[in-house]
C-alpha cells in the first residue's frame, strides 16, 4: 500500500513540490542578500549562464547514464518555448525588484495570488475544468490574500506591483509549463533556454550597471543559480504530475519557508493578520488537493468499471 501511494502522481507531485518551493525560498533568500549590493542585470546574467551550464552537464550526466535516449536539449514546441522564455525572463526581474522591497513573508502575497490567475488562464490555454470545489479554495484563498496587506490596500508600494506583474507572468510561464509537458518529452529545454534567455536579456542591460562582484558574492550567486536551478526543473516535474490549478495553491507551502528564512536571515516577523491570512491561503490549497484525489479516484474507477471491448470473430 505505501509503495503503490509512494508512486502515486499525486504523492510524486507534492513531493516534487515541497522541494521545490523549499529550494526557490532558499533562492529568494540569497537573491535577497545580493540585492543590497548588486543590480538585478548582473545576478540574471551570471545566474542565468550558470543554471544553463547546469541543464547542459544534467544533459550529458543523463544520456551517459541511458537516462536520455534523444537529444534532450532539442524541443518539438520551439513556439510555446519561446513564450515560456519570455515570461519567465519578465517574472524574474520583476520580482528580483519585489524582494529587493519588500519582506520575504509579503512575497508569498504574490504566489497566493498565482492560484486564482492559473484558474483564469487553465481554462482557455489547457482546457482544464474548474469545478465548484476548485472555485471554493480560490476564493477562500482571495480571502486569505486581502489580510495579508495589514494596513490595507493604502500600503500597496512600487515593490508590490512588482510582485504582482511578476506573479502574472510567472503564471504564464507555470500554465506554459504544462501545455508544453503534453507535447514534449525533454524537460530540460524547459530550465536551459528560459535560462540562457534570462542571460541574454541581463547581457543587454549589463553596460549600465557593471560593477566587479567580489568572490563571496560570486559564490552566493552560484548558490542561487543551484537553488533555483533545482526549484525549477522540480516544478517542470510537478507540472507534469498536477493539474495547474492544483498545483499553484499547494506551492502556498512556501509561506512557512519565507517566514523562517525571513526571521532567521533578516529578523522579519509576520503580522498576526499576515498570518492568519496566510493560513487561509494555505487550506484553499488543501481543498484543491483534496478535489484532485477525488477527481483521480473517480477515473480510476471509471477505468475499471468500463466493459471489456466486444472481439468480433
Amino acid at each position: 500500500m505505501m509503495a503503490r501511494l509512494l508512486r502515486h502522481p499525486v504523492t510524486v507531485g507534492v513531493g516534487f513540490l515541497i522541494a521545490s518551493t523549499l529550494a526557490a525560498t532558499l533562492a529568494d533568500g540569497t537573491v535577497k542578500d545580493l540585492s543590497e549590493r548588486l543590480q538585478a542585470p548582473q545576478v540574471f546574467f551570471l545566474s542565468g549562464l550558470i543554471m544553463a551550464g547546469l541543464s547542459l552537464m544534467a544533459a550529458r550526466a543523463g544520456a551517459g547514464l541511458g537516462l536520455f535516449t534523444t537529444n534532450c536539449l532539442k524541443t518539438t514546441v520551439p513556439g510555446l518555448l519561446a513564450a515560456r522564455s519570455v515570461a519567465t525572463v519578465g517574472a524574474s526581474l520583476r520580482f528580483f525588484y519585489a524582494i529587493a522591497k519588500i519582506p520575504l513573508a509579503e512575497i508569498f502575497l504574490f504566489v497566493g495570488l498565482m492560484p486564482l490567475m492559473s484558474a483564469l488562464m487553465s481554462k482557455r490555454l489547457l482546457g482544464e475544468r474548474v469545478d465548484g470545489t476548485a472555485w471554493a479554495g480560490l476564493g477562500l484563498g482571495l480571502l486569505g490574500i486581502v489580510m495579508l496587506f495589514p494596513s490595507g490596500f493604502s500600503g500597496i508600494t512600487a515593490g508590490h506591483l512588482a510582485g504582482f506583474g511578476g506573479a502574472l507572468l510567472g503564471t504564464v510561464s507555470l500554465v506554459l509549463s504544462r501545455l508544453m509537458a503534453r507535447r514534449e518529452v525533454n524537460t530540460l529545454v524547459q530550465v536551459f533556454y528560459p535560462n540562457l534567455a534570462l542571460a541574454a536579456a541581463a547581457a543587454l542591460m549589463l553596460p549600465a550597471v557593471w560593477q566587479p562582484p567580489g568572490l563571496v558574492d560570486v559564490g552566493r550567486i552560484a548558490l542561487y543559480s543551484t537553488l533555483l536551478f533545482l526549484a525549477r526543473w522540480s516544478m517542470v516535474l510537478v507540472m507534469e504530475r498536477l493539474r495547474a490549478p492544483v498545483a499553484l495553491p499547494l506551492m502556498n507551502v512556501q509561506f512557512v519557508w519565507m517566514v523562517a528564512v525571513g526571521y532567521v536571515a533578516f529578523g522579519e516577523v509576520p503580522a498576526v493578520t499576515t498570518v492568519f491570512g496566510a493560513l487561509m491561503v494555505m487550506a484553499a490549497g488543501a481543498i484543491a488537493l483534496l478535489e484532485q484525489v477525488r477527481i483521480d479516484r473517480l477515473a480510476r474507477a471509471a477505468q475499471v468499471g468500463s466493459p471489456a471491448p466486444v472481439v468480433a470473430e
